[in-house]
């Protein structure tokens, strides 16, 4: 038997709908941002679903091991990180002029 094309299109409709209704309501990834303190400077954690993913005491891509200067600084770098997490970035690297513009300075 022959479906007729008004079926047809039917279930196309509802196939999409599901589809649709899947993709906007499924979970999505939970970063969470903290920002550690230590003896040489700030640094930030990235927890995803209460797992730590990146554990970044330092200033990355520098030599030695000196953090942040302020809990401001390590909390919009590590900002920056979870975006790129949530594009689909890994490992979600930083450019020396991402640093820049963020506001770190480059030694």
């Amino acid at each position: 038997m022959k479906r007729r094309p008004l079926q047809s299109f039917a279930l196309l409709l509802l196939g999409l709908t599901a589809i649709t209704v899947y993709s906007l309501f499924r979970p999505k990834p939970q970063y969470e941002l903290r920002t550690l303190n230590s003896p040489t400077g700030w640094g930030y954690r990235i927890v995803l679903n209460g797992k730590p993913v990146i554990d970044q005491p330092t200033v990355p891509g520098q030599s030695g091991q000196r953090g942040f200067v302020s809990e401001a600084l390590a909390r919009r770098v590590g900002e920056r990180v979870v975006s790129k997490l949530k594009l689909g970035q890994f490992p979600p690297t930083l450019t020396p002029a991402e640093l820049n513009q963020l506001g770190v300075p480059i030694q």
